[in-house]
């Protein structure tokens, strides 16, 4: 095993004890309110079983990882108990794994199944409360209709399409597990504070990223004539220095504004100066114009929440706007990079057009754009990514593969999502700056069927429909403030 690859999984056993201690925090503050909720005799018999499922778990993973794996056993098998208290936890840990994915640096067994395994632990937990609760509803608005609608529309492209057995297949393995996210996200979050822990878990996920991206980058060469990759790259699904620069887009806003609303006063605004310059940098590393596009756009939706005088608003945007396209310039990737990129982008957005021009039903079907490239580019030509050839904008994906009412469910998604952002903006920014930031970078990558933007969709939604349900009466001073 390299230097780095047990560097990363130190880092797993040290993120995973950050969430660990995240979610015991947050419980020592809810005991009052468990107390409440369970009688005094039943209290004894409930820890007796969740002790009971914390040996258990602990021995099969002790069992499977041997030694090398103790602090892992210890921390999955707490992560497990902490599920079952409650579905905020259980959700919480689902997203930390699929974001943190310890199973891409750790070729185990066990560790490959846990994405399965806490869909399943997630489920059952909310199906198991919301029995105990006796809240047996579904959360449905018109978020859920436009995903469920893009879900059906998506599948029914793949199965009309000419490559239905990869489409299938790909529709199970990847695009699936995003909308069954959106939809537990929705039905196991009830009240505001249970968005903290989720919160907590997508800070801390995205936080190991940078580490690891950092140290891959900066200290690991890519061959004995350099000294280290010339720009910003990760590790698994998100290696590619575009992608992860995306996902520090995405969580600038929710890490900035998770530390200033801690109890770490004075050090808060400290804190979170410290933490968007850091990830501000690592984006700059990236080299990526999508990813600098996305920043400028987080900058221009805070603009746009906080400053009343329009003529200084157009007047900031407009310089913000200038000096991200300056900043192109100051770039270090080679003049013939940046061109012959623009040119494949040119060339893979007319294809994308014309297969949805050419098929406005169901598109050229799900996982049918790389192939389907040659015969609709322009004049054949298909650039010169042949082993990257993707539509890079997560818009003109949909398009192209699924057709105009995919793109329209799609859209509506984003749109319904953005407008529940901007009711809460006022005591809840993050989600509005961050659905401003990812949805711009992302106009540059295919990030259709990924999960990251079910999660920022879902969240936005969810913690609007929490907060304008609660108070009814301020709906108003929620709009207008």
């Amino acid at each position: 095993m390299s230097e780095f690859e047990q560097l990363v999984i130190h880092s797993h056993q040290v993120f995973f004890a950050l969430v660990v201690f995240a979610f015991a925090s947050i419980l020592y503050f809810d005991l009052d309110e468990l107390k409440e909720s369970t009688s005094q005799g039943m209290r004894g018999f409930v820890i007796s079983i969740f002790l009971t499922i914390l040996c258990g778990v602990f021995f099969i993973l002790y069992t499977t990882w041997g030694n090398d794996g103790f602090f892992f056993a210890v921390e999955f098998s707490l992560l497990v108990v902490f599920s079952l208290i409650h579905p905020k936890f259980a959700v919480s840990f689902l997203i930390y794994l699929l974001l943190s994915r310890p199973w891409e640096s750790i070729d185990d067994q066990m560790m490959s199944s846990m994405a399965r395994d806490g869909s399943i632990l997630t489920l059952l937990s909310v199906i198991a409360h919301k029995i105990i609760k006796k809240q047996l509803y579904f959360r449905f608005n018109l978020g859920t209709f436009f995903l469920i609608g893009f879900a059906i529309w998506v599948f029914l492209s793949g199965f009309f399409s000419h490559h239905v057995t990869e489409a299938m297949i790909q529709y199970n393995e990847i695009f699936s597990k995003g909308v069954i996210l959106f939809i537990l996200i929705q039905n196991s979050l009830e009240k505001d504070k249970d968005l903290l822990p989720v919160k907590a878990v997508f800070v801390l996920a995205i936080l190991e990223k940078c580490f690891v991206s950092f140290y891959k980058s900066h200290f690991i060469a890519t061959n004995p004539l350099e000294e280290a990759n010339e720009r910003l790259e990760s590790i698994g699904i998100l290696s590619n220095s575009n992608d992860i620069a995306a996902i520090f887009v995405l969580a600038i806003p929710f890490t900035i504004y998770f530390i200033l609303k801690s109890n770490l006063k004075p050090f808060n605004w400290f804190g979170s100066f410290l933490a968007l310059l850091v990830m501000s940098f690592l984006v700059w590393e990236s080299q990526s114009r999508g990813a600098l596009l996305g920043l400028f756009a987080i900058f221009g939706a805070y603009a746009l929440v906080r400053i009343k005088n329009t003529k200084l608003l157009a007047l900031m945007i407009a310089f913000g706007l200038v000096a991200t396209l300056g900043s192109f310039k100051l770039m270090n990737r080679d003049s013939e990079d940046v061109e012959g990129s623009t040119s494949n982008r040119i060339i893979f957005w007319k294809a994308g057009v014309n297969m949805a021009v050419k098929n406005p039903i169901f598109g050229v079907g799900f996982w049918g754009f790389p192939q389907n490239l040659p015969a609709y580019a322009p004049d054949g030509n298909t650039g010169s990514e042949k082993e990257h050839m993707t539509a890079h904008s997560t818009w003109v994906l949909a398009l192209g593969e699924n057709g105009f009412m995919a793109l329209f469910l799609f859209v509506g998604l984003w749109g319904y999502a953005a407008y529940c952002a901007w009711r809460i903006r006022s005591v809840q920014p993050e989600y509005f700056l961050a659905i401003a930031g990812y949805g711009m970078t992302i106009t540059f990558l295919s990030h259709t069927y990924l999960l990251y933007p079910y999660i920022l969709l879902a969240l936005s939604i969810t913690h609007a429909q929490i907060l304008l349900a609660k108070h009814k009466p301020s709906t108003e001073e929620l709009m207008l403030s």
